[in-house]
């Protein structure tokens, strides 16, 4: 008797992928499948905690907050850090890897078909951006995870051929390979512009060729910049050959527009921003900002005994009162507010409860999260990068004069080649009440000015920075339902026993 079966569907890239509109739709949501890991709740909110801007007294996320820093729980099929940032990459690679294979073997064309384009004049922008989503889910994978499959525009993930995980370092190089291998191929393609449903953008922010080409530059940088696992990693990084890179990056901030209407672009991660009920800003986040010395006094008590502080500080993006934010302009706009409310299931951990609440992106209605732009890479944010390589470089008053304007701004001195001017309203600074240095100002300026953008960012730089509490893990782990399911060892990452892959050391004041 034959067991074999066959499929009545047939479905196959050859199949599937017989018009132009299906590939296309695939390319679309490959794209939406790769924001969907800065969207969500997970991994958004521990990445954020693990950064030290969040805390959360949530059963759900109180594992991730607990002090010490505990083990990743890896065998816990409900634990979402591993099994999204591994699984929603591949999602994310497979839908443009399958639509890039469909159009090359299925001959799909797009734009006007002449002499002169025998294949479309649009088809190569399609493999370009299928380039593209690929290189920046191998990188997404490479900064946050110890370990990954290599795929590209022809090998899916795991297959006959690729049956082996590869080192963080390997599938970093590989996603810079496919982001210059579609660079190149976009410098020597006729100028295009995207369907606006790619990045579902409105007409005005309509990304062309030369604008792709600077937002893959951008992620570049990302890749060399936040790849570090130490603070010496991050030192030895080639800052000339960054700054260099930083005069092709973007002109504007690249992102999306969310949407109510069109599934898969709302930003439950923008929403969280502004929560305030099991889920605010950290104490270590805003703490270099005050200047009553509170914020030394939570530090100095035994874990067990700290609780929620009110802070003073001149910087006025930051607002004590706890009546609503107002309507007319203020010297500078308002991030973070107090709130005179405990955090719900403040008995879970009074350690971590703060009465201070992120309001950047608070409306009336608080459902901007489904109908702002959303962005993924700004052009403060590579600022920011080049004055930490500009002060890397030794070139202490140009990297002061990039974070001075913000700083200006919100009520605080401009800083020197040396840092804050000393004083009574010095800030930010460092853990033990003295005054900060430039470094210092560097990076609250960054945290301060970024927050939200990608939610994992700030844990990319609190651990180049050497800022990680001790515990947290330096990389994720591969999900262990894959581990198990494949064969592989299993392991985990995190808590204090484990002195390899988790941060030791107490936060580092300097770079």
């Amino acid at each position: 008797m034959s067991l074999d079966v066959t499929d009545p569907n047939n479905l196959s890239i050859e199949t599937v992928f017989t018009n132009p509109s299906n590939a296309e739709a695939a390319l679309v949501g490959s794209f939406k499948a790769y924001t969907e890991l800065a969207r969500g709740s997970c991994p958004t909110i521990p990445l954020e905690i693990y950064g030290n801007i969040q805390s959360s007294t949530s059963t759900t996320y109180l594992e991730y907050s607990i002090e010490p820093r505990q083990p990743i729980n890896n065998r816990d099929n409900l634990n979402c850090l591993s099994r999204y940032i591994f699984n929603t990459s591949y999602e994310a690679a497979a839908g443009a890897r399958e639509a890039f294979i469909g159009i090359k073997q299925n001959n799909l064309k797009y734009g006007t078909i002449s002499t002169q384009f025998p294949d479309g004049r649009d088809t190569p922008s399609r493999k370009i951006f299928a380039r593209f989503v690929i290189g920046i889910s191998q990188l997404k994978l490479a900064l946050l995870m110890d370990q990954a499959y290599l795929t590209d525009t022809i090998t899916p993930g795991y297959n006959q051929i690729v049956q082996e995980l590869t080192p963080w370092p390997a599938v970093l190089d590989n996603a810079r390979q496919q982001l210059r291998a579609a660079i190149t191929e976009a410098r020597n393609t006729p100028d295009f512009t995207l369907p606006l449903l790619f990045v579902n953008n409105v007409a005005n922010r309509a990304i062309n060729r030369d604008e792709l080409v600077r937002v893959m530059q951008s992620f570049l940088v990302r890749a060399d910049v936040y790849s570090a696992r130490t603070p010496q990693q991050r030192a030895a990084v080639n800052w000339a050959a960054v700054l260099a890179r930083l005069d092709s990056t973007i002109t504007r901030d690249f992102g999306y527009v969310a949407d109510p209407a069109v599934a898969g672009t709302g930003s439950t991660y923008i929403t969280n921003s502004f929560a305030q009920n099991t889920l605010r800003l950290s104490n270590r986040f805003i703490g270099p900002a005050d200047t009553s010395g509170q914020y030394q006094a939570w530090l100095a008590r035994p874990v067990a005994q700290r609780n929620a502080f009110v802070m003073a500080t001149p910087d006025l993006r930051i607002r004590n009162a706890t009546t609503p934010a107002p309507t007319v302009p203020t010297p500078a706009p308002i991030r973070i507010q107090r709130v005179t409310t405990t955090m719900g299931s403040a008995a879970n951990a009074p350690y971590i409860t703060s009465f201070y609440r992120h309001v950047r992106f608070l409306n009336v209605a608080a459902d901007s999260g489904s109908r702002t732009f959303v962005p993924v890479i700004t052009v403060q944010e590579m600022q920011f990068i080049r004055a930490e390589a500009l002060f890397r470089l030794g070139r202490f008053a140009d990297a002061a004069a990039i974070i001075n304007p913000s700083r200006v701004a919100a009520g605080l001195r401009p800083v020197g080649p040396t840092g804050p001017p000393a004083g009574r309203d010095c800030v930010p600074r460092k853990d033990d009440g003295s005054c900060g240095d430039l470094f210092d100002a560097i990076m609250y300026e960054k945290r301060m000015e970024l927050f939200p953008l990608e939610g994992d960012i700030n844990y990319l730089d609190q651990r180049g920075w050497g800022r990680l509490l001790p515990g947290t893990p330096l990389h994720i782990p591969v999900n262990g339902r894959e581990l198990i399911t494949r064969g592989f060892p299993f392991y985990t990452f995190g808590g204090t026993d484990d002195r390899q892959n988790s941060a030791q050391l107490p936060n580092a004041q300097q770079p």
